[in-house]
């Protein structure tokens, strides 16, 4: 009985069963496209929530400092390449090697600079604070921290220079210290406080060393000091150099800002470099390499003896595109200095407001060097003694398609000044509105040299005393198809030119126009046994207070000889067009 009621029960249930059973098919007759639209929206759910937590993983360091590691060296021992080490701000009294490892080591966020601020390596006055020695890529990366406290790795440089073995040991690096063949890159940090206080050291911030290539790239490099390389100094080695500030940097020696040293050949582009001083080359020094150094703002470094922006020695770099205003030396080039037989490229800068005591308040071309300066602006620079935009000495540039504007002298020579055998090209310049407080409101030429000058414009130049346009004196000079217009010698004679002191000058093909002396000579002046051949000028409306509008020679030792006939022209010259004594 028991079994029978079993199977009634059971077949009843099954019953059961199927009758809902057709009741859920015919509710989901109607809802199955709901229930596909949701399954649909539930799997494209699981996507994003997948594509989430890929990203969080992705995101997430594999190393954080100090969680998982109490300090950063110790981060970096456990690290593998690819590695990144996160930092969280604080104070880290270390000094770190990245040891070989390709790997980033960055704070939580390099591009705001409260946490680069909040976030210091500080080296306590022990060693470099950062270094890479080991053959690192631009794959290890030093990122968004502050970099203090440091005083260099000491190391032997050894170099042959002109026959000779130079053997410098000394420390180098006291933020940042590149050896070993070593390319990490470094961006976005700043750079501090580190100190170098040995001789021949280089390098207060940064120092690249011995075959080493780094990326350099937006870095703030301040107040940090070394015997040379202030704030960076390379040696032998070609680093990218961009886009950083470099301000407010000291070295007893050379290249306050940045040294480059021996056999280096940088890529230095879009820096702004400021407010650093030194010996020489108060913004940058660069000694027997050929750098590119490239859309630079270098403004208000200081110097004592070669270069208050850029001092070249020995070297051919390319200076091209740069701002090089309002820096200043106490002698040779306010703006750039040029020594030691060096034959850079100057191309398309802006060389304004720099100042020196002697010798080139915007550039100093010396010491047998043979530059090329083209199409650069060289502008309201100030000397008291020799050349207030260029001053030339032992030396053969070739000047071309520049313009000397609004350039001072205390003394002699406000656009440039010539002397001690050179002898410079110098073409296509215009060369205007520069003052003198003696002679040669535009040029001076002196002591055997030997310049020729074609195609300028030479115009609205004033001395106070000879020479409104050229003062020539014991130089053989050519000068053809320039334009010598407005130019006035206030007390006394040439207005356009005044030749003395054994002298010999062609003058051919040239326009002088509207220049006026006080004395003698409106257009030209010859005196001391000086010879000059005068061929196809014109002379118009030169004046002269005394005689000779167009031009004079003066006393029997002086000649002045003309083509038979007379090939110049002349027309208006005030009081007379010749006066030959």
């Amino acid at each position: 009985m028991k079994e029978h009621n079993d199977n009634e029960r059971n077949e009843n249930m099954n019953e059961n069963i199927e009758d809902q059973s057709e009741d859920i098919k015919k509710q989901n007759g109607s809802n199955s496209r709901r229930i596909k639209i949701i399954g649909i929206g539930v799997a494209a759910l699981v996507l994003v929530v997948l594509a989430i937590a890929a990203a969080v993983t992705l995101y997430n360091p594999h190393i954080i400092v100090p969680v998982d590691y109490r300090t950063i060296q110790s981060a970096i021992d456990a690290a593998e390449d690819g590695d990144v080490i996160v930092v969280e701000p604080g104070v880290y009294y270390e000094q770190i090697d990245f040891l070989g490892k390709e790997i980033t080591l960055r704070s939580t966020d390099p591009e705001d600079a409260d946490v680069v601020t909040e976030t210091i390596i500080d080296g306590r006055r022990r060693d470099s604070v950062v270094t890479f020695q080991n053959g690192e890529s631009n794959e290890a990366v030093l990122k968004g921290f502050t970099i203090a406290g440091g005083i260099g790795t000491r190391d032997t440089l050894v170099h042959e220079y002109e026959g000779e073995e130079y053997v410098e040991d000394s420390y180098y690096g006291g933020g940042i210290y590149i050896a070993g063949e070593s390319s990490p890159t470094i961006t976005l940090n700043l750079i501090e406080g580190n100190d170098i206080d040995h001789n021949n050291s280089g390098g207060g911030g940064i120092a690249v060393l011995d075959n080493s290539n780094p990326v350099i790239v937006k870095n703030t490099i301040v107040n940090n000091t070394s015997y040379s390389g202030g704030g960076i100094y390379t040696w032998k080695s070609n680093p990218i150099i961009e886009n950083n500030f470099i301000r407010g940097n000291d070295a007893s020696n050379y290249g306050a800002g940045i040294f480059i040293d021996f056999e280096s050949n940088p890529r230095i582009r879009g820096n702004n470099i400021q407010n650093n001083s030194s010996t020489s080359g108060g913004g940058v020094a660069i000694f027997n390499s050929d750098p590119l150094l490239s859309g630079n703002t270098i403004n208000n470094n200081k110097a004592i003896w070669f270069g208050g922006g850029v001092a070249v020695f020995d070297g051919a770099p390319t200076i091209e595109d740069n701002d090089i205003s309002n820096n200043a030396a106490t002698n040779n080039g306010g703006g750039i200095a040029v020594a030691e037989g060096s034959t850079p490229e100057i191309i398309n800068n802006n060389i304004e407001k720099n100042r020196t005591e002697e010798n080139g308040g915007g550039l100093a071309i010396i010491e047998g060097s043979e530059p090329v300066i083209i199409d650069n602006k060289i502008a309201e620079n100030v000397v008291r003694l020799g050349g207030g935009g260029l001053f030339i000495n032992e030396s053969s540039p070739i000047i071309d398609g520049n313009e000397l504007i609004g350039n001072v002298v205390e003394n002699d020579g406000g656009g440039m000044v010539i002397m001690h055998n050179s002898a410079p090209t110098v073409t296509a310049n215009i060369i205007d509105n520069n003052f003198a407080g003696r002679y040669g409101g535009a040029v001076v030429i002196g002591e055997d040299s030997s310049p020729v000058f074609e195609d300028n414009t030479i115009s609205s130049n004033t001395a106070s005393f000879a020479g409104g346009g050229f003062f020539i004196q014991r130089s053989s000079v050519t000068l053809e198809r320039n334009i010598i217009s407005d130019n006035v010698a206030e007390e006394q004679s040439g207005g356009g030119i005044i030749i003395v002191a054994n002298s010999l000058a062609v003058i051919r093909g040239n326009e002088f126009t509207g220049n006026i002396s006080s004395e003698f000579g409106g257009g030209l002046v010859v005196y001391d046994n000086s010879v000059v051949d005068l061929t196809e000028n014109v002379f118009i409306e030169n004046e002269a207070g005394d005689e000779g509008g167009a031009f004079i020679s003066i006393g029997d030792d002086a000649s002045i000889e003309l083509s038979d006939p007379d090939d110049n022209t002349y027309e208006d010259n005030i009081p007379e067009d010749i006066d030959e004594e």
